[in-house]
């Protein structure tokens, strides 16, 4: 084939995978209460266990109140007054919030008669925000429906110019590397957002920070961390592939390994969005796994 004829193949790979990708984000369009659930839910798991620990904190403070012999102050008196009426509120609701049977519309209520200062649900800072945001969800969840005719148009167009062994070569690793994939994906979605989250939240002085995220910085924070722990997963392979070029080999990569877990930890500190040292060793510590899982990889490749 000359160079345009290359090119021709290629444009026509990519408007099957376009067409397919549209197709699958305009069937997703109707489902944008169900889409919006599934990437708030580590939102909304972070907010039930900030309310369990709150839960416990206004049953202990309720328990404690008063001392034998001790005459409040009307200031005193004021505060456990609104202290009782408080967990009157929580401790009538607290189980039904806490297994999901309270209703939604109600769940304001938490915050104005619990006093509980966290948002049950994300706000949009702008009118547009919620909508760019669903329609970058869409698109990623489009791009996944449509991911197996996406990866034939790519591997048609590729296969073409590879070698038998080298077609086999990636057809081998291939089910790996989208097994890692999917793997660092969910972990971030269902490990790393969730407790990172709560751990920032942990942190906070309600009384002085009032925490309000919009629902395009958390989207923007959920795709991040699982982006990355998605392509950190490919580690195993990337070792892999440097013994294979002959750029490291099995025993160099074994000797090095007090650098290698030095270098994790750094990477971690860099890629990750939020900065606590939490969230960044939920991170180092699967990379320090997949290495391993890699010096085995190159340990049979060697043999």
């Amino acid at each position: 084939m000359s160079f345009g004829e290359h090119l021709e193949e290629l444009r026509k790979r990519l408007f099957v995978s376009l067409v397919a990708i549209g197709v699958c984000v305009l069937g997703l369009l109707p489902f944008k209460t169900q889409i919006t659930g599934i990437y708030v839910a580590p939102y909304q798991w972070m907010w039930q266990r900030l309310f369990a620990d709150y839960l416990g904190e206004v049953k202990a403070e309720v328990a404690a109140v008063g001392t034998p012999g001790h005459v409040p102050t009307p200031k005193e008196q004021l505060v456990q007054d609104l202290r009782r009426e408080r967990w009157e509120f929580l401790e009538k609701y607290g189980q039904s919030i806490l297994d999901g049977s309270f209703p939604d519309e109600f769940l304001p209520e938490v915050n104005t008669r619990g006093g509980f200062q966290v948002r049950p649900t994300l706000v949009a800072l702008g009118g547009l925000e919620d909508f760019w945001t669903f329609m970058a969800a869409s698109l990623l969840f489009g791009l996944v429906l449509a991911a197996p005719i996406v990866l034939y148009q790519g591997w048609a167009f590729i296969a073409a110019g590879l070698y038998k062994h080298e077609r086999k070569m990636v057809l081998k690793y291939v089910p790996l590397a989208t097994v890692l994939l999917f793997g660092g994906i969910g972990f971030g979605y269902s490990t790393v957002v969730p407790w990172g989250s709560y751990f920032l939240m942990k942190l906070m002085n309600f009384m002085q920070v009032e925490p309000m995220l919009s629902v395009a910085q958390y989207f923007t924070l959920l795709l991040t961390m699982t982006a990355a722990l998605g392509v950190v997963f490919q580690l195993p392979l990337v070792m892999l592939a440097l013994q294979k070029i002959g750029i490291a080999t099995y025993v160099g990569m074994r000797r090095s390994w007090r650098y290698v877990i030095l270098g994790i930890f750094v990477l971690s500190a860099i890629i990750t969005p939020s900065p606590d040292p939490f969230t960044q060793l939920m991170m180092a510590g699967p990379m320090c796994l997949l290495y391993v899982l890699g010096l085995v990889l190159c340990w049979r490749a060697q043999k």
